[in-house]
Protein backbone atom coordinates (compact mmCIF):
# COMPACT_ATOMS: atom_id res chain seq x y z
CA UNK A 1 0.00 0.00 0.00
CA UNK A 2 2.53 2.33 0.90
CA UNK A 3 4.99 1.76 -2.14
CA UNK A 4 1.59 2.18 -4.29
CA UNK A 5 1.27 5.52 -2.87
CA UNK A 6 5.25 5.91 -3.39
CA UNK A 7 4.42 6.05 -7.33
CA UNK A 8 1.50 8.43 -6.83
CA UNK A 9 3.36 10.56 -5.06
CA UNK A 10 6.11 10.16 -8.24
CA UNK A 11 3.93 10.63 -11.33
CA UNK A 12 2.56 14.00 -9.03
CA UNK A 13 5.73 14.81 -8.28
CA UNK A 14 6.69 14.89 -11.96
CA UNK A 15 3.57 16.55 -13.12
CA UNK A 16 3.98 19.31 -10.55
CA UNK A 17 7.40 20.21 -11.51
CA UNK A 18 6.26 20.52 -15.82
CA UNK A 19 3.33 23.18 -14.54
CA UNK A 20 5.93 24.88 -12.05
CA UNK A 21 8.54 24.97 -15.17
CA UNK A 22 5.76 26.79 -16.94
CA UNK A 23 4.81 28.59 -14.20
CA UNK A 24 8.90 29.86 -13.75
CA UNK A 25 9.19 30.12 -17.38
CA UNK A 26 6.03 32.47 -17.86
CA UNK A 27 7.58 34.54 -15.38
CA UNK A 28 11.05 34.88 -16.13
CA UNK A 29 9.73 35.97 -19.53
CA UNK A 30 7.65 38.49 -18.26
CA UNK A 31 10.49 39.68 -15.81
CA UNK A 32 12.48 39.63 -18.75
CA UNK A 33 10.27 41.76 -20.94
CA UNK A 34 9.54 44.10 -18.08
CA UNK A 35 13.23 44.81 -17.65
CA UNK A 36 13.61 45.34 -21.17
CA UNK A 37 10.69 47.79 -21.10
CA UNK A 38 11.99 49.66 -18.02
CA UNK A 39 15.18 49.68 -19.89
CA UNK A 40 14.27 51.29 -22.64
CA UNK A 41 12.22 53.77 -20.53
CA UNK A 42 15.13 54.94 -18.51
CA UNK A 43 17.16 55.51 -21.34
CA UNK A 44 13.95 57.70 -23.04
CA UNK A 45 13.90 59.16 -19.54
CA UNK A 46 17.97 59.77 -19.50
CA UNK A 47 17.54 61.28 -23.40
CA UNK A 48 14.25 63.79 -21.75
CA UNK A 49 16.49 64.71 -19.33
CA UNK A 50 20.56 65.10 -19.99
CA UNK A 51 19.41 66.44 -24.13
CA UNK A 52 16.05 67.65 -24.46
CA UNK A 53 15.35 69.78 -21.61
CA UNK A 54 18.39 71.30 -21.56
CA UNK A 55 18.14 71.88 -25.50
CA UNK A 56 14.90 73.62 -24.48
CA UNK A 57 16.05 75.66 -21.42
CA UNK A 58 18.59 77.00 -24.64
CA UNK A 59 16.21 77.71 -27.03
CA UNK A 60 14.60 79.69 -24.36
CA UNK A 61 17.73 81.63 -23.47
CA UNK A 62 18.18 82.19 -27.30
CA UNK A 63 14.21 83.65 -27.43
CA UNK A 64 15.19 86.11 -24.77
CA UNK A 65 18.56 87.05 -26.74
CA UNK A 66 15.87 87.95 -29.21
CA UNK A 67 13.39 90.19 -27.68
CA UNK A 68 16.83 91.50 -25.38
CA UNK A 69 18.63 92.75 -28.54
CA UNK A 70 15.06 94.76 -29.85
CA UNK A 71 14.96 96.37 -26.41
CA UNK A 72 18.23 97.15 -26.33
CA UNK A 73 19.10 98.60 -29.75
CA UNK A 74 15.80 101.02 -29.55
CA UNK A 75 16.71 101.91 -25.81
CA UNK A 76 20.32 102.79 -28.08
CA UNK A 77 18.72 105.63 -30.06
CA UNK A 78 15.83 106.78 -28.14
CA UNK A 79 18.14 106.86 -24.37
CA UNK A 80 20.79 108.43 -25.64
CA UNK A 81 22.33 108.64 -21.40
CA UNK A 82 21.04 104.74 -20.61
CA UNK A 83 24.51 103.41 -20.54
CA UNK A 84 23.86 100.04 -18.66
CA UNK A 85 21.86 99.11 -21.84
CA UNK A 86 24.45 100.37 -24.11
CA UNK A 87 27.12 97.38 -22.35
CA UNK A 88 24.38 95.17 -22.06
CA UNK A 89 23.90 95.20 -25.89
CA UNK A 90 27.49 94.99 -26.55
CA UNK A 91 28.00 92.07 -24.65
CA UNK A 92 24.62 90.38 -25.56
CA UNK A 93 26.27 90.53 -29.42
CA UNK A 94 29.98 89.76 -28.33
CA UNK A 95 28.89 87.16 -25.98
CA UNK A 96 26.04 86.45 -25.15
CA UNK A 97 24.35 85.31 -28.96
CA UNK A 98 27.93 83.60 -29.69
CA UNK A 99 27.89 81.59 -26.83
CA UNK A 100 24.13 80.32 -26.58
CA UNK A 101 24.88 79.69 -30.62
CA UNK A 102 27.44 77.27 -30.03
CA UNK A 103 25.50 75.69 -27.55
CA UNK A 104 22.78 75.23 -29.69
CA UNK A 105 25.10 74.02 -32.36
CA UNK A 106 26.34 71.68 -30.44
CA UNK A 107 23.38 69.75 -28.66
CA UNK A 108 20.48 69.77 -31.68
CA UNK A 109 21.82 66.93 -33.12
CA UNK A 110 21.89 64.92 -29.04
CA UNK A 111 18.04 66.44 -28.88
CA UNK A 112 17.05 64.53 -31.37
CA UNK A 113 16.66 67.64 -33.78
CA UNK A 114 18.55 67.12 -36.77
CA UNK A 115 16.51 67.04 -39.10
CA UNK A 116 16.20 70.45 -38.33
CA UNK A 117 19.41 71.73 -39.20
CA UNK A 118 18.56 73.65 -42.10
CA UNK A 119 15.76 75.85 -40.15
CA UNK A 120 18.61 76.74 -36.97
CA UNK A 121 20.77 77.70 -39.91
CA UNK A 122 18.24 79.71 -41.35
CA UNK A 123 17.31 81.25 -38.18
CA UNK A 124 20.88 82.09 -37.31
CA UNK A 125 21.37 83.43 -40.47
CA UNK A 126 18.88 86.05 -39.77
CA UNK A 127 19.98 86.58 -36.21
CA UNK A 128 23.20 87.44 -37.74
CA UNK A 129 22.23 89.59 -39.98
CA UNK A 130 19.81 91.59 -37.24
CA UNK A 131 23.43 91.42 -34.68
CA UNK A 132 25.29 93.26 -38.02
CA UNK A 133 22.30 96.18 -38.11
CA UNK A 134 22.67 96.95 -34.53
CA UNK A 135 26.17 97.07 -34.57
CA UNK A 136 26.27 99.41 -37.52
CA UNK A 137 23.50 101.18 -35.32
CA UNK A 138 26.35 101.33 -32.53
CA UNK A 139 28.80 102.90 -35.01
CA UNK A 140 26.18 105.08 -35.78
CA UNK A 141 25.20 106.90 -32.99
CA UNK A 142 28.14 106.98 -30.16
CA UNK A 143 28.98 110.71 -29.46
CA UNK A 144 26.64 113.28 -27.77
CA UNK A 145 27.31 114.92 -31.25
CA UNK A 146 25.73 111.80 -33.29
CA UNK A 147 22.52 112.56 -31.51
CA UNK A 148 22.21 115.63 -32.14
CA UNK A 149 23.01 115.12 -35.81
CA UNK A 150 19.22 114.62 -37.04
CA UNK A 151 20.62 112.50 -39.99
CA UNK A 152 22.48 109.82 -38.12
CA UNK A 153 19.55 110.16 -35.50
CA UNK A 154 17.13 109.58 -38.15
CA UNK A 155 19.18 106.80 -39.15
CA UNK A 156 20.00 105.27 -36.49
CA UNK A 157 15.56 105.41 -36.17
CA UNK A 158 14.73 103.88 -39.52
CA UNK A 159 17.31 101.04 -38.35
CA UNK A 160 14.99 100.18 -35.61
CA UNK A 161 12.11 100.85 -37.17
CA UNK A 162 12.31 99.25 -40.89
CA UNK A 163 15.14 96.48 -39.73
CA UNK A 164 15.66 96.00 -36.51
CA UNK A 165 11.55 95.28 -35.44
CA UNK A 166 10.08 93.46 -38.12
CA UNK A 167 14.17 90.97 -38.70
CA UNK A 168 13.39 90.86 -34.54
CA UNK A 169 9.95 89.64 -35.18
CA UNK A 170 10.72 87.45 -38.19
CA UNK A 171 13.10 85.57 -36.11
CA UNK A 172 10.88 85.04 -32.50
CA UNK A 173 8.08 84.01 -35.12
CA UNK A 174 10.44 81.38 -36.71
CA UNK A 175 12.25 80.25 -33.31
CA UNK A 176 8.20 80.02 -31.53
CA UNK A 177 7.38 77.29 -34.26
CA UNK A 178 11.28 75.70 -33.85
CA UNK A 179 10.18 75.58 -30.20
CA UNK A 180 7.06 74.13 -31.28
CA UNK A 181 8.05 71.53 -32.93
CA UNK A 182 10.52 70.36 -30.80
CA UNK A 183 7.97 70.56 -27.88
CA UNK A 184 6.23 68.02 -30.24
CA UNK A 185 8.72 65.82 -30.71
CA UNK A 186 9.53 65.49 -26.92
CA UNK A 187 5.64 65.19 -26.39
CA UNK A 188 5.64 62.50 -28.68
CA UNK A 189 8.87 60.81 -26.95
CA UNK A 190 6.93 61.29 -24.02
CA UNK A 191 3.81 59.57 -25.35
CA UNK A 192 6.07 56.89 -26.59
CA UNK A 193 7.14 56.33 -22.78
CA UNK A 194 3.63 56.12 -21.67
CA UNK A 195 2.56 53.91 -24.27
CA UNK A 196 5.39 51.59 -23.43
CA UNK A 197 3.93 51.46 -19.44
CA UNK A 198 0.67 50.66 -20.64
CA UNK A 199 2.09 47.94 -23.11
CA UNK A 200 4.26 46.95 -19.53
CA UNK A 201 0.77 46.75 -17.40
CA UNK A 202 -1.29 45.30 -19.84
CA UNK A 203 1.23 42.52 -20.13
CA UNK A 204 1.94 42.22 -16.28
CA UNK A 205 -2.37 41.79 -16.13
CA UNK A 206 -1.96 39.13 -18.81
CA UNK A 207 0.87 36.80 -17.30
CA UNK A 208 -1.00 37.26 -13.77
CA UNK A 209 -4.22 35.76 -15.36
CA UNK A 210 -2.24 32.92 -17.13
CA UNK A 211 -0.52 32.03 -13.42
CA UNK A 212 -4.03 32.42 -11.94
CA UNK A 213 -5.47 29.34 -14.46
CA UNK A 214 -2.17 27.15 -13.90
CA UNK A 215 -2.96 27.45 -10.23
CA UNK A 216 -6.44 26.71 -10.70
CA UNK A 217 -5.25 24.17 -13.01
CA UNK A 218 -3.03 22.51 -10.48
CA UNK A 219 -5.56 22.96 -7.42
CA UNK A 220 -8.00 20.52 -9.22
CA UNK A 221 -4.80 18.07 -10.18
CA UNK A 222 -3.49 18.31 -6.54
CA UNK A 223 -7.23 17.47 -5.15
CA UNK A 224 -7.29 14.41 -7.65
CA UNK A 225 -3.42 13.48 -6.67
CA UNK A 226 -3.71 13.63 -3.05
CA UNK A 227 -7.25 11.56 -2.53
CA UNK A 228 -5.05 8.58 -2.72
CA UNK A 229 -3.25 9.71 -0.07
CA UNK A 230 -5.94 10.10 2.08
CA UNK A 231 -8.19 7.31 1.65
CA UNK A 232 -4.46 5.54 2.71
CA UNK A 233 -4.55 7.03 5.70
CA UNK A 234 -8.06 6.74 6.56
CA UNK A 235 -7.80 2.64 5.77
CA UNK A 236 -4.84 3.16 8.35
CA UNK A 237 -7.17 4.95 11.06
CA UNK A 238 -10.06 2.18 10.47
CA UNK A 239 -7.58 -0.26 11.18
CA UNK A 240 -6.18 1.58 14.47
CA UNK A 241 -9.96 2.05 15.57
CA UNK A 242 -10.55 -1.84 15.19
CA UNK A 243 -7.21 -1.96 17.47
CA UNK A 244 -4.75 -3.39 15.28
CA UNK A 245 -0.99 -2.45 15.55
CA UNK A 246 0.23 -0.80 12.75
CA UNK A 247 3.78 -0.77 12.91
CA UNK A 248 4.27 1.01 9.61
CA UNK A 249 4.10 4.53 9.45
CA UNK A 250 3.24 7.45 6.66
CA UNK A 251 6.18 8.90 6.15
CA UNK A 252 6.21 12.61 7.16
CA UNK A 253 6.85 14.71 4.53
CA UNK A 254 6.47 19.10 4.38
CA UNK A 255 3.04 20.35 2.36
CA UNK A 256 5.02 21.57 -1.02
CA UNK A 257 2.02 21.74 -2.76
CA UNK A 258 0.49 24.07 -0.40
CA UNK A 259 4.01 26.30 -0.01
CA UNK A 260 4.02 26.26 -3.92
CA UNK A 261 1.04 27.70 -4.32
CA UNK A 262 1.00 30.19 -1.67
CA UNK A 263 4.50 31.22 -3.52
CA UNK A 264 2.48 31.80 -6.89
CA UNK A 265 0.17 33.64 -5.53
CA UNK A 266 2.50 36.22 -3.55
CA UNK A 267 4.06 36.14 -7.00
CA UNK A 268 0.97 37.07 -8.95
CA UNK A 269 0.41 40.01 -6.19
CA UNK A 270 3.78 41.44 -6.16
CA UNK A 271 3.51 41.76 -10.43
CA UNK A 272 -0.07 43.53 -9.93
CA UNK A 273 1.43 45.97 -7.74
CA UNK A 274 5.00 46.56 -9.97
CA UNK A 275 1.95 47.11 -12.87
CA UNK A 276 0.69 49.45 -10.43
CA UNK A 277 3.60 51.33 -9.26
CA UNK A 278 4.60 51.68 -13.17
CA UNK A 279 1.46 53.25 -14.34
CA UNK A 280 1.31 55.75 -11.46
CA UNK A 281 5.02 57.43 -11.85
CA UNK A 282 4.17 57.12 -15.51
CA UNK A 283 0.73 59.31 -14.93
CA UNK A 284 3.30 61.82 -12.37
CA UNK A 285 2.46 60.38 -9.07
CA UNK A 286 6.24 60.17 -7.66
CA UNK A 287 4.92 59.59 -4.14
CA UNK A 288 3.89 56.45 -4.46
CA UNK A 289 5.47 53.57 -2.50
CA UNK A 290 7.83 51.24 -4.16
CA UNK A 291 9.48 48.56 -1.84
CA UNK A 292 11.99 45.88 -3.68
CA UNK A 293 10.98 41.74 -3.06
CA UNK A 294 15.02 41.68 -2.16
CA UNK A 295 18.05 43.20 -2.73
CA UNK A 296 18.17 41.05 -6.10
CA UNK A 297 14.42 41.92 -7.66
CA UNK A 298 16.30 44.21 -10.59
CA UNK A 299 13.03 45.38 -11.83
CA UNK A 300 11.67 46.44 -8.60
CA UNK A 301 14.91 48.31 -8.24
CA UNK A 302 14.78 49.19 -11.47
CA UNK A 303 11.30 50.72 -10.97
CA UNK A 304 12.58 52.93 -7.52
CA UNK A 305 15.46 54.11 -9.41
CA UNK A 306 13.60 55.60 -11.92
CA UNK A 307 10.76 56.84 -9.72
CA UNK A 308 13.65 58.52 -7.54
CA UNK A 309 15.31 60.00 -10.80
CA UNK A 310 12.04 61.38 -12.54
CA UNK A 311 11.22 63.05 -9.01
CA UNK A 312 14.16 64.65 -8.44
CA UNK A 313 14.29 66.23 -12.18
CA UNK A 314 10.29 67.44 -11.98
CA UNK A 315 11.45 69.65 -8.75
CA UNK A 316 14.31 70.88 -10.40
CA UNK A 317 12.51 71.52 -13.92
CA UNK A 318 9.46 73.32 -11.40
CA UNK A 319 12.47 75.22 -9.54
CA UNK A 320 13.81 76.18 -12.76
CA UNK A 321 10.65 77.14 -13.78
CA UNK A 322 9.54 79.48 -11.01
CA UNK A 323 13.13 81.09 -11.05
CA UNK A 324 12.72 81.47 -14.67
CA UNK A 325 8.91 83.10 -14.36
CA UNK A 326 10.27 85.22 -11.86
CA UNK A 327 13.01 86.97 -13.92
CA UNK A 328 10.44 87.52 -16.95
CA UNK A 329 8.27 88.90 -14.56
CA UNK A 330 10.48 91.40 -12.89
CA UNK A 331 12.00 92.34 -16.79
CA UNK A 332 8.29 92.74 -17.66
CA UNK A 333 7.75 95.41 -15.34
CA UNK A 334 10.87 97.02 -15.57
CA UNK A 335 10.19 97.62 -19.35
CA UNK A 336 6.70 98.69 -18.56
CA UNK A 337 7.90 101.69 -15.95
CA UNK A 338 10.67 102.24 -18.89
CA UNK A 339 7.64 102.66 -21.46
CA UNK A 340 5.26 104.61 -19.32
CA UNK A 341 7.87 107.35 -18.51
CA UNK A 342 8.91 107.85 -22.07
CA UNK A 343 5.33 107.90 -22.91
CA UNK A 344 4.23 110.29 -20.13
CA UNK A 345 6.91 112.57 -21.42
CA UNK A 346 6.15 112.09 -25.31
CA UNK A 347 2.05 112.77 -24.41
CA UNK A 348 3.37 115.55 -22.51
CA UNK A 349 5.22 117.22 -25.64
CA UNK A 350 2.05 116.44 -27.76
CA UNK A 351 0.34 119.13 -25.35
CA UNK A 352 2.60 121.43 -25.91
CA UNK A 353 2.70 121.14 -29.66
CA UNK A 354 -1.48 120.58 -29.67
CA UNK A 355 -1.51 124.20 -27.77
CA UNK A 356 1.17 125.71 -30.59
CA UNK A 357 -1.11 124.67 -33.29
CA UNK A 358 -3.69 127.52 -34.76
CA UNK A 359 -7.50 126.94 -33.42
CA UNK A 360 -9.22 125.26 -36.52
CA UNK A 361 -12.17 127.38 -35.23
CA UNK A 362 -10.10 130.96 -35.71
CA UNK A 363 -8.88 129.79 -38.97
CA UNK A 364 -12.78 128.60 -40.00
CA UNK A 365 -14.28 131.94 -38.91
CA UNK A 366 -12.18 133.34 -41.68
CA UNK A 367 -12.71 130.52 -44.02
CA UNK A 368 -15.89 128.95 -43.31
CA UNK A 369 -15.76 126.13 -45.76
CA UNK A 370 -12.42 124.67 -44.95
CA UNK A 371 -10.87 121.43 -43.49
CA UNK A 372 -7.92 120.26 -42.02
CA UNK A 373 -6.73 116.50 -41.72
CA UNK A 374 -4.11 116.24 -39.27
CA UNK A 375 -3.08 112.81 -38.36
CA UNK A 376 0.18 111.97 -36.58
CA UNK A 377 1.92 108.60 -37.50
CA UNK A 378 2.61 108.67 -33.51
CA UNK A 379 2.15 110.66 -30.30
CA UNK A 380 4.04 114.03 -31.80
CA UNK A 381 4.39 114.64 -35.36
CA UNK A 382 6.55 116.18 -37.46
CA UNK A 383 3.72 118.06 -39.46
CA UNK A 384 2.03 120.76 -38.88
CA UNK A 385 -0.45 123.51 -39.96
CA UNK A 386 0.39 127.46 -39.61
CA UNK A 387 -2.19 130.40 -39.87
CA UNK A 388 -2.38 133.93 -39.56
CA UNK A 389 -4.18 137.01 -40.53
CA UNK A 390 -2.66 140.57 -41.14
CA UNK A 391 -5.13 143.14 -41.97
CA UNK A 392 -7.16 141.79 -45.35
CA UNK A 393 -4.32 138.82 -45.87
CA UNK A 394 -4.85 135.55 -44.67
CA UNK A 395 -1.57 133.25 -44.71
CA UNK A 396 -1.98 129.58 -44.19
CA UNK A 397 0.36 126.80 -44.95
CA UNK A 398 1.48 123.26 -44.68
CA UNK A 399 4.73 122.29 -43.46
CA UNK A 400 6.44 119.08 -43.16
CA UNK A 401 9.36 118.53 -41.25
CA UNK A 402 12.59 116.71 -41.36
CA UNK A 403 11.93 113.27 -39.71
CA UNK A 404 8.51 112.19 -37.71
CA UNK A 405 8.22 111.68 -33.71
CA UNK A 406 10.09 113.24 -31.46
CA UNK A 407 12.52 115.05 -33.53
CA UNK A 408 9.98 115.99 -35.69
CA UNK A 409 7.91 117.70 -33.05
CA UNK A 410 10.80 119.76 -32.35
CA UNK A 411 11.28 121.02 -35.61
CA UNK A 412 7.76 122.01 -35.65
CA UNK A 413 8.35 124.07 -32.59
CA UNK A 414 11.13 125.89 -34.29
CA UNK A 415 9.03 126.21 -37.81
CA UNK A 416 6.26 127.85 -35.66
CA UNK A 417 8.30 130.39 -33.95
CA UNK A 418 10.24 131.60 -37.29
CA UNK A 419 7.03 132.15 -39.11
CA UNK A 420 5.47 133.68 -36.24
CA UNK A 421 7.89 136.37 -36.37
CA UNK A 422 8.77 136.76 -39.75
CA UNK A 423 4.91 137.38 -40.40
CA UNK A 424 3.44 138.94 -37.00
CA UNK A 425 6.27 140.89 -36.09
CA UNK A 426 8.47 141.54 -39.61
CA UNK A 427 5.09 141.80 -41.47
CA UNK A 428 6.32 139.85 -44.01
CA UNK A 429 3.28 138.65 -46.14
CA UNK A 430 4.50 137.54 -49.46
CA UNK A 431 4.64 134.23 -49.75
CA UNK A 432 8.16 133.73 -51.41
CA UNK A 433 9.67 136.63 -49.23
CA UNK A 434 8.21 134.58 -46.10
CA UNK A 435 9.96 130.97 -47.95
CA UNK A 436 13.09 132.87 -48.41
CA UNK A 437 13.43 134.62 -45.19
CA UNK A 438 12.73 131.04 -43.13
CA UNK A 439 15.17 129.55 -45.19
CA UNK A 440 17.91 131.42 -44.14
CA UNK A 441 16.71 132.18 -40.35
CA UNK A 442 16.02 127.75 -40.21
CA UNK A 443 20.00 127.75 -40.98
CA UNK A 444 20.58 130.45 -38.36
CA UNK A 445 18.58 129.10 -35.55
CA UNK A 446 19.67 125.11 -36.26
CA UNK A 447 23.81 126.57 -36.63
CA UNK A 448 23.81 125.05 -40.30
CA UNK A 449 26.76 126.56 -41.27
CA UNK A 450 28.74 125.67 -38.45
CA UNK A 451 27.74 121.69 -37.68
CA UNK A 452 26.35 120.49 -41.18
CA UNK A 453 23.20 119.68 -39.89
CA UNK A 454 21.20 119.25 -43.01
CA UNK A 455 17.82 119.51 -41.29
CA UNK A 456 14.67 121.28 -42.97
CA UNK A 457 10.94 121.35 -44.13
CA UNK A 458 8.55 121.41 -46.88
CA UNK A 459 6.57 123.85 -46.84
CA UNK A 460 3.25 124.78 -49.25
CA UNK A 461 2.00 128.52 -48.24
CA UNK A 462 -0.96 130.40 -49.41
CA UNK A 463 -1.55 134.17 -48.88
CA UNK A 464 -5.18 135.31 -49.25
CA UNK A 465 -5.65 138.86 -50.86
CA UNK A 466 -9.50 139.98 -49.75
CA UNK A 467 -9.16 143.05 -51.03
CA UNK A 468 -7.95 141.90 -54.60
CA UNK A 469 -9.43 139.27 -54.69
CA UNK A 470 -5.97 137.17 -54.95
CA UNK A 471 -4.31 134.21 -53.81
CA UNK A 472 -0.52 134.24 -53.99
CA UNK A 473 1.37 130.82 -53.58
CA UNK A 474 4.86 129.87 -53.07
CA UNK A 475 5.92 126.05 -52.36
CA UNK A 476 9.22 124.27 -51.16
CA UNK A 477 8.81 120.97 -52.94
CA UNK A 478 5.25 120.87 -51.84
CA UNK A 479 2.56 122.18 -54.51
CA UNK A 480 -0.78 123.61 -54.74
CA UNK A 481 -3.93 121.61 -56.18
CA UNK A 482 -6.79 124.04 -56.80
CA UNK A 483 -10.01 123.15 -58.75
CA UNK A 484 -11.73 125.61 -60.36
CA UNK A 485 -15.06 125.03 -62.73
CA UNK A 486 -14.60 120.96 -62.70
CA UNK A 487 -10.82 121.19 -64.02
CA UNK A 488 -7.72 120.84 -61.79
CA UNK A 489 -5.01 122.73 -61.99
CA UNK A 490 -1.47 121.71 -60.23
CA UNK A 491 1.37 124.13 -59.31
CA UNK A 492 4.29 122.36 -58.71
CA UNK A 493 6.63 123.56 -55.42
CA UNK A 494 10.11 124.62 -56.10
CA UNK A 495 12.60 121.81 -55.92
CA UNK A 496 14.06 122.99 -52.76
CA UNK A 497 13.39 122.67 -48.96
CA UNK A 498 13.50 125.04 -46.22
CA UNK A 499 17.19 124.83 -44.19
CA UNK A 500 19.89 122.75 -44.83
CA UNK A 501 23.13 123.61 -45.80
CA UNK A 502 22.72 124.73 -49.05
CA UNK A 503 22.47 128.29 -50.13
CA UNK A 504 20.21 128.69 -53.10
CA UNK A 505 21.40 131.24 -55.57
CA UNK A 506 17.95 131.19 -57.30
CA UNK A 507 14.87 132.94 -55.12
CA UNK A 508 11.40 130.95 -54.37
CA UNK A 509 8.94 131.41 -56.92
CA UNK A 510 5.72 133.37 -56.16
CA UNK A 511 2.16 131.88 -58.11
CA UNK A 512 -0.66 134.69 -58.31
CA UNK A 513 -4.36 133.46 -58.91
CA UNK A 514 -7.03 135.53 -59.66
CA UNK A 515 -10.32 134.29 -58.01
CA UNK A 516 -13.37 135.31 -60.07
CA UNK A 517 -15.71 131.98 -59.27
CA UNK A 518 -15.75 129.57 -56.43
CA UNK A 519 -12.71 127.91 -56.38
CA UNK A 520 -11.50 124.82 -54.17
CA UNK A 521 -7.62 124.81 -53.17
CA UNK A 522 -5.93 122.05 -51.39
CA UNK A 523 -2.28 122.03 -49.42
CA UNK A 524 -0.48 119.08 -47.76
CA UNK A 525 3.01 117.36 -47.15
CA UNK A 526 4.04 114.02 -48.45
CA UNK A 527 2.26 111.67 -45.96
CA UNK A 528 -1.17 110.88 -47.53
CA UNK A 529 0.28 110.05 -51.47
CA UNK A 530 3.31 107.99 -49.89
CA UNK A 531 1.33 105.87 -47.43
CA UNK A 532 1.48 102.39 -48.51
CA UNK A 533 -1.89 99.75 -48.07
CA UNK A 534 -4.35 98.88 -50.50
CA UNK A 535 -4.67 94.77 -51.69
CA UNK A 536 -0.76 95.27 -53.58
CA UNK A 537 0.76 97.17 -50.47
CA UNK A 538 1.64 100.34 -53.04
CA UNK A 539 1.89 103.96 -52.30
CA UNK A 540 -1.31 105.80 -52.76
CA UNK A 541 0.19 108.47 -54.96
CA UNK A 542 -0.39 111.76 -56.38
CA UNK A 543 -2.38 111.10 -59.23
CA UNK A 544 -4.96 108.96 -57.03
CA UNK A 545 -5.17 112.27 -54.69
CA UNK A 546 -6.12 114.66 -57.29
CA UNK A 547 -8.78 112.31 -58.74
CA UNK A 548 -10.55 112.10 -55.42
CA UNK A 549 -10.40 115.81 -54.95
CA UNK A 550 -11.99 115.96 -58.51
CA UNK A 551 -14.52 113.58 -57.49
CA UNK A 552 -15.86 115.12 -54.27
CA UNK A 553 -15.31 119.07 -55.36
CA UNK A 554 -18.92 119.50 -55.65
CA UNK A 555 -19.35 118.27 -51.56
CA UNK A 556 -18.59 120.53 -49.22
CA UNK A 557 -15.26 120.91 -46.88
CA UNK A 558 -16.35 119.16 -44.37
CA UNK A 559 -17.83 116.45 -46.33
CA UNK A 560 -14.67 116.20 -48.32
CA UNK A 561 -13.00 115.59 -45.13
CA UNK A 562 -15.07 112.99 -43.71
CA UNK A 563 -14.43 110.83 -47.21
CA UNK A 564 -10.49 111.75 -47.41
CA UNK A 565 -10.13 110.45 -43.82
CA UNK A 566 -12.26 107.22 -44.53
CA UNK A 567 -10.18 106.49 -48.13
CA UNK A 568 -7.08 106.32 -46.20
CA UNK A 569 -8.29 104.04 -42.99
CA UNK A 570 -9.68 101.60 -45.69
CA UNK A 571 -6.24 102.21 -47.34
CA UNK A 572 -4.34 101.30 -44.20
CA UNK A 573 -6.21 97.97 -43.27
CA UNK A 574 -3.79 96.21 -44.48
CA UNK A 575 -0.80 97.70 -42.75
CA UNK A 576 0.15 100.19 -40.29
CA UNK A 577 0.93 104.61 -40.83
CA UNK A 578 4.38 105.01 -42.21
CA UNK A 579 4.35 108.92 -41.77
CA UNK A 580 2.53 111.95 -40.49
CA UNK A 581 -0.77 112.91 -42.26
CA UNK A 582 -1.56 116.66 -42.91
CA UNK A 583 -3.96 117.68 -45.89
CA UNK A 584 -5.29 121.18 -45.94
CA UNK A 585 -8.61 122.19 -48.01
CA UNK A 586 -10.51 125.58 -48.10
CA UNK A 587 -12.95 127.25 -50.92
CA UNK A 588 -12.80 130.80 -51.72
CA UNK A 589 -15.04 133.22 -54.22
CA UNK A 590 -15.46 136.34 -54.65
CA UNK A 591 -17.59 136.73 -51.97
CA UNK A 592 -15.43 135.23 -48.85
Amino acid sequence: MIGNMKNNRKIGFKKLVIGFFVVLSITLFSAIFSSITINENSKINRHISNDIYPFMDKLGEFEQIVLNSKMLSTNWVYLQYNTEDKEELKKLINEDYPRIKQEILASYIAAGRIEERDTLKLIFNKMDNLLAEESELIKTLITFADYENAEKLFGGEEIIESRVIPQSAEIKNLLNHFILRTKKGNDNIREKMLYSFKKLEITSVFFGFGMFVIIFLSVVYLQRKITSPIIQVRNILLRLSNGEIITEKVKHTDDVISQMVDALHKLSDNFNKTATAAYKIGRGDFNIKVQPLSEHDILGSAILEMRNNLKAYSEEMEEKVRVRTLEISQQKEIIEERNKDITASINYAKRIQRASLPNIHTIQSELQNSFILFKPKDIVSGDFYWYSKLGDKIIIAAIDCTGHGVPGAFMSLIGMNILSSIVNESKITESNLILEEMHKRIQISLRQSETENNDGMDVALCVIDKNNNTLEFSGAHNPLIYICNDDLYAIKGDKKGIGGIYNYQEKFSKHTIKIESPMSFYIFSDGYQDQFGGEKDRKFMIKNMKQMFIDNSNLSMAEQKQIYEQTMQKWLKPTHQVDDILLIGFNLNTNN
